[in-house]
């Protein structure tokens, strides 16, 4: 039978065909940038920030904005690649997306880096470290490690970055890990010879042909993915390279070849790398009217591409060649024209911070501010636990997410003659016993259980065990780690709060087969006779058990009690 349609048929459908056409068009996106076509790729990838955006869709908003920022990032647009970057970690942090979060800070660093704005990029990098660690991603810890060595290397701290990429090698034979990231590394750590190079370092023959063998590497990978914008990289560093090792021809070739795939591709960025290079190299030979016309070229390129920082560099080297040639008013005209670049560059990147972190700063604070309405809500402000309202959140999810052979343990803990400490010793010290019980508990739990303060001095505990293989002793380990937690909890130095104080813990705990299809109430009314019963033996003590269905309940399946 037909039906006929409604506005919000209508409406279903066209949600339908953007989230198809965001699909494409991300995979269009990145096909674009893996190939070197970054206007392309980047023109793809606006278009799905513009329909994510409107629909809602937070995921691909996110990949949107981190294409959006690669890509410009590879065409010299650094604020926007900035901006973009920006806006690409805000939405993975509302997603949680750690992952994400990673790659765009990783992204971030070196728009900062090219944008002067060192200590923006060194804390990126630094942030970016410290989330990637808790990540089983080898590809990505090694991007990271990468990332973080260029930003140290342009920062002329050498010794650290060469560390940093040794970390970067090491995830190589840990996973799999894409080519991308192994050119990345090989690249990096031959610019890194270039970096000191160009910094006035002695760098042994050996170290420069080692960097040149790394660039080659990098230029066959990069031939293999057929990406012209890293084969010209390649080649760029291998060029400068084989200049330092005084092979002009061999260098030559690499340079000009380099300049063919920047011109060709609109990478001026690069472009402007190769124009530095011939100049640098000609400075170094004391072929100062050579190096005086190739800093011309660099000075009309980089000012064309608002390239503050080698723009300065490149009017200071142009000084020292026109004293070389014993033109001293050029000369001098050139030291003015390098000051006051270094005083509008200073300018300039103060103007650009203000631009693109007065946004970030703003936001942040909201941020701030949502995630503290969010901790008020979920934790409890006196010992940094789970709250109650966390905890009967949680648990049904838990539950919900076993698998077949899952088991799950449910404690419920509670401190004896907990009014004897207030009476005795006063609340605020009781207060100071509940914070310093929650981090002896903290110390013994695993990360991934969920340890919350249920009541005044009540605690729960709950620990998912995925599939366990040796389950004929899985109740006497469990036993045994409430045990310890409890004996930790005694044997501490309490004498050390208060002369006299001892502070002793009593536990009922449960555990269940995720095929036994236990339910949050039953858990905790099991687990709460079992506390009872432990209280009522003694005290300082753990009690724990099998679950049954439907604790103090006879089985659905049972007669009817008489």
């Amino acid at each position: 039978m037909l039906t006929e349609r409604t506005a919000d048929d209508d409406a279903a459908d066209e949600v339908a065909d953007e989230v198809a056409d965001t699909a494409v068009l991300l995979l269009r996106s990145e096909r674009a940038r893996t190939r070197g076509d970054y206007r392309e790729g980047r023109r793809l990838a606006r278009r799905v920030v513009a329909l994510a955006g409107g629909s809602g869709d937070d995921a691909a908003l996110a990949q949107a904005l981190r294409l959006v920022c690669n890509q410009s990032l590879r065409l010299g647009d650094l604020e926007e690649s900035a901006r973009s970057g920006g806006d690409a970690f805000a939405v993975a942090e509302r997603l949680g997306d750690v992952a994400g979060q990673v790659e765009t800070l990783n992204l971030l660093a070196f728009a900062y880096l090219n944008l002067a704005l060192f200590d923006e990029a060194l804390q990126s990098v630094e942030r970016s470290v410290e989330r990637v660690v808790t990540l089983d991603d080898p590809d990505l810890r090694s991007a990271t490690f990468n990332r973080a060595g260029t930003v140290r290397s342009a920062m002329g701290d050498f010794d650290e970055a060469r560390d940093l990429f040794a970390r970067a090698a090491d995830e190589l034979g840990s996973g799999d890990v894409s080519g991308e990231t192994r050119f990345c590394l090989l690249t990096n750590t031959a610019d890194l010879a270039v970096q000191r190079a160009h910094s006035g370092h002695a760098v042994a023959p050996e170290d420069l042909r080692h960097g040149v063998e790394l660039s080659r590497q990098a230029l066959a990978l990069a031939e293999e993915a057929q990406n012209p914008y890293r084969q010209a990289m390649s080649l760029l560093n291998s060029g400068t390279l084989s200049a330092y090792l005084d092979e002009p021809d061999v260098a030559t070739r690499a340079l000009e070849a380099s300049m063919r795939l920047s011109r060709d591709h609109g990478y001026r960025g690069l472009e402007l790398g190769v124009l530095e290079a011939f100049a640098v190299d000609a400075l170094r030979r004391d072929a100062f009217a050579e190096a005086l016309s190739r800093f011309g070229d660099v000075v009309r390129l980089a000012g064309e591409l608002t390239d503050a920082t080698v723009l300065v560099r490149a009017h200071q080297l142009t000084a020292r060649c026109h004293e070389e040639l014993g033109d001293f008013r050029s000369a001098l005209a050139s030291y003015r024209c390098f000051h006051e670049l270094e005083t509008r560059q200073r300018t300039q990147t103060a103007q650009v911070r203000a631009r693109l972190l007065g946004q970030t700063v703003e936001l942040q604070q909201l941020r701030s501010q949502a995630a503290a309405l969010g901790r008020q809500a979920h934790e409890d402000p006196l010992t940094g636990l789970d709250n109650r309202r966390s905890f009967d959140a949680r648990l049904p999810e838990l539950l919900a997410g076993l698998g077949e052979r899952d088991r799950v343990c449910v404690a419920l803990l509670d401190v004896d003659h907990f009014k004897a400490v207030n009476d005795t010793f006063g609340h605020a010290l009781g207060d100071e016993v509940l914070r310093r019980l929650a981090t002896l508990m903290r110390e013994e739990v695993r990360r991934r259980d969920v340890l919350a303060r249920i009541g005044g001095e009540e605690f729960a505990l709950v620990c998912v065990l995925r599939a366990p293989e040796r389950v004929e002793h899985l109740d006497e380990g469990l036993q045994l780690r409430l045990d310890r937690l409890r004996r930790s909890v005694s044997g501490y130095d309490w004498d050390a709060v208060a002369d006299g104080l001892r502070v002793t813990l009593s536990i009922g705990a449960v555990l269940a087969r995720a095929s036994s299809g236990p339910v949050a109430e039953d858990l905790l009314a099991q687990a709460d006779r079992l506390l009872y019963a432990a209280k009522a033996a003694g005290r300082d003590r753990v009690l724990a058990r099998p679950f049954s269905a439907r604790p103090g309940r006879p089985p659905a399946s049972a007669p009817d009690a008489p």
